[in-house]
């Protein structure tokens, strides 16, 4: 029997496609070939065994890879019924449309997507009296919502199965705001009969657990249950798997625990690497050949993600020939760094390479500022993959929309501010402003001027309004353009409304728009008017076709893509690794992202930083992920300050204090056996306690401790 779905497998490929039964563990870095040896097994099972489809769960991270997986399968085996490829939320879908009647809900239940969530949100906000001042939509979702939803399932049991009647005299007598915008929530999800992303996986989970008839025909049906992208699986959706392969015992995972980079979804590296303990007949297969990287891209990376603390440690050959080192460039500033890139980026595009050939990839969004300006300088053609361009983002254009109310107050700009936070001016109050500009041939802001305090405009914020766009008006002329932002910004309670709404991604890009205003004000030259016409001329660049563009994005909206050539800018210290990072699990998660983003790289790899001061305003650093990388596994473009690296280990020191708390066993490598009686901070050391030592030592951070 010919079997092409074999032919070209590795032979760990090639195990991995015809080991069938059991448990089993497959380890595939970067560009070893997974989708291939899974594609590979699926027809394996369907085709040499003649398994029905039916019978095999194929799970995968995303739609994009589900879709993927489908084609290949499509041009091996033609087109027929595939059975259960997808999302582990489809694949609920598809179980809840079966089963959900369990839990008293129809089959054509309702799913509910984040905007549902907001708006469901938003009307409980009314109901129960509550202002954005005493609590954020965001909050709720993410403190209230997402919580006690991703912690337990155990509201189902709790209030699904009360009546509305009970469920309604449960929020009346609760004091407590946060329960009682979650028992109005789940009453309001069931009257409505709807679902969010979170019940898809608990409700599946809970009706597996509880309903032993309903789970036998599931793991009668479910032959063969595999679970793509396993390191960025919850221990909940692991649990639902576990749970369908109980029967047959046939529960095959792949990934690689290198790339766990979603910890933020309660993804964890653990349950990828405790498989063979949950499972002691585990086998596991280990995909070590590479054919995306050269040789030189694949050991920077390695050097970096061996600095992790908790992983399984492989090593994977490189195919490819041999070519150039990475390529570290050490900019003076964000415009010599972002200028850097377009200047490679040319040399490429001049020797023949297309331009979506090269992608540009960074930690957060925030960062593609400098990069779009310069691009617009060098008239680069680019696409943000994912993402709006800087300058397009909602709160960007707001903040720019009260710059231009300082210099032409135009209606398109009062109509973007005038409700921009909320000022209670409704249509109403907005047409009757129309008819008197009309009549008197004015501007909105002129009528409202004239007429702010007429009855009509009681209780609302317009006095407040007109008087912070007056004050920076006449104020802004002695100020620098960076003291007019933020003067506008306080006034009219912009930022302090983006504060409310808890959501930081849109403060970073505000910030970052205040140091892009610092910047232009440093030439005194440069006026507001010359800054807006600068925004203007950026923005006006959107609508041009970009399917010739070189590609911007996060490291995260890369995961999965691979490119010839790849830059990574922005390796800044309190950037990336990001500010936020508070433990060692958390560093090595960031080392994570950075070792998935330089492994999307095939023939060139670019890594760059820049000095000046951060939007903390800290002087910056280059990354420690330059320096974990090594001297040796670089090309440096200029030479480092010997005194950066000093610096940077020190800090890193600090921050990595916590990697031993008080009362923890370690080992010295002299001392030996010892108890950590203190950690100090301040002189970046530990008080222990040596068993074989009378009198306690203070050891530094950096000193090559391990746990006991």
């Amino acid at each position: 029997m010919q079997q092409p779905w074999l032919n070209g497998l590795n032979p760990e490929q090639k195990l991995a496609a015809t080991t069938s039964e059991g448990h089993i563990r497959v380890l595939a870095g970067p560009g070893t070939g997974k989708t291939r040896a899974l594609t590979a097994r699926y027809c394996y099972l369907t085709e040499t065994l003649g398994v029905p489809a039916r019978n095999i769960l194929c799970v995968t991270f995303t739609n994009k890879a589900a879709n993927e997986m489908k084609q290949r399968f499509r041009a091996w085996l033609g087109d027929l019924d595939l059975g259960y490829i997808g999302t582990i939320h489809s694949f609920c879908v598809q179980f809840l449309k079966e089963e959900i009647h369990a839990l008293h809900f129809p089959k054509n239940f309702i799913i509910l997507d984040t905007e549902d969530e907001r708006a469901l949100l938003l009307k409980i906000f009314e109901d129960l009296g509550l202002t954005l001042r005493e609590a954020t939509i965001k909050q709720k979702m993410d403190e209230v919502l997402e919580a006690r939803k991703i912690s337990a399932d155990g509201y189902i049991e709790e209030i699904f199965t009360l009546d509305n009647a009970l469920l309604e005299k449960r929020i009346a007598e609760t004091d407590e705001v946060n329960e009682a915008i979650f028992l109005r929530y789940l009453y309001e999800q069931k009257k409505n009969f709807a679902c969010d992303f979170n019940d898809l996986i608990n409700f599946t989970a809970y009706i597996l657990r509880k309903f032993p008839d309903v789970l036998h025909k599931w793991q009668e049906r479910m032959q063969y249950v595999m679970v793509d992208e396993f390191q960025d699986v919850s221990a909940r959706q692991y649990f639902i798997a576990q749970m369908l392969a109980g029967k047959h015992k046939n529960l095959f995972i792949v990934g690689d625990p290198d790339q766990t980079i979603y910890t933020w979804r309660n993804a964890h590296v653990k349950l990828f690497l405790d498989f063979d303990k949950t499972y002691p007949d585990a086998q596991t297969i280990v995909l070590h050949t590479n054919y995306r990287s050269s040789p030189e891209i694949l050991k920077a990376s390695e050097a970096l993600i061996e600095k992790n603390i908790l992983r399984y440690p492989k090593t994977l050959t490189a195919t490819k020939p041999n070519g150039p080192r990475p390529l570290y460039f050490h900019a003076q500033s964000e415009k010599e760094e972002a200028d850097w890139i377009a200047e490679e980026i040319k040399k490429l595009l001049s020797s023949g390479t297309a331009p979506d050939q090269i992608a540009v990839l960074y930690r957060s969004h925030f960062l593609s500022r400098s990069l779009e300006e310069s691009f617009s300088r060098h008239t680069l053609a680019y696409k943000i993959y994912s993402g709006t361009e800087f300058y397009s983002r909602a709160e960007i254009k707001d903040c720019v929309a009260y710059l231009r109310m300082l210099t032409a107050a135009d209606d398109v700009a009062f109509l973007r501010t005038i409700n921009s936070p909320s000022r209670k001016i409704g249509k109403k109050k907005l047409q009757y402003l129309k008819e008197v500009a009309a009549q008197e041939r004015i501007s909105l802001f002129e009528a409202l001027k004239r007429t702010v305090n007429q009855d009509i405009f009681k209780g609302t914020g317009a006095r407040k309004y007109v008087y912070a766009i007056e004050t920076v008006t006449r104020d802004k002329h002695s100020l620098t353009l960076g003291s007019v932002l933020q003067k506008i910004l306080d006034l009219s309670g912009y930022e302090n409304h983006l504060r409310l709404q808890s959501d930081q991604e849109r403060l970073d890009n505000v910030a970052e728009l205040k140091r892009a205003v610092q910047q232009a004000g440093e030439d005194p030259d440069t006026t507001l008017e010359d800054f807006l016409a600068k925004v203007a001329l950026l923005t006006n660049m959107d609508g041009k076709d970009k399917r010739e563009a070189v590609k911007l994005m996060t490291i995260h909206s890369s995961k999965g893509m691979e490119f010839p050539f790849v830059f990574i800018c922005g390796l800044n210290e309190g950037v990336f690794p990001s500010r936020k990072i508070s433990t060692p699990e958390e560093m090595d998660e960031e080392r994570r992202i950075a070792y998935v983003a330089m492994t999307r790289a095939i023939n060139r790899l670019y890594l760059s930083d820049s000095e000046g001061v951060a939007n903390d305003n800290v002087f910056k650093l280059p990354s420690r992920f330059i320096f974990d990388i090594g001297r040796e596994n670089l090309n440096y473009v200029r030479e480092l300050p010997q005194s950066f690296e000093g610096r940077v280990k020190r800090l890193s020191a600090i921050q990595t204090a916590t990697a031993f708390q008080v009362g923890e066993l370690v080992s010295h490598p002299v001392f030996g056996i010892g108890r950590i009686l203190e950690v100090n901070t301040k002189s970046l050391s530990y008080k222990i306690k040596f068993e074989k030592l009378e009198t306690e030592r203070d050891i530094q951070f950096r000193a090559p401790l391990t746990r006991a």
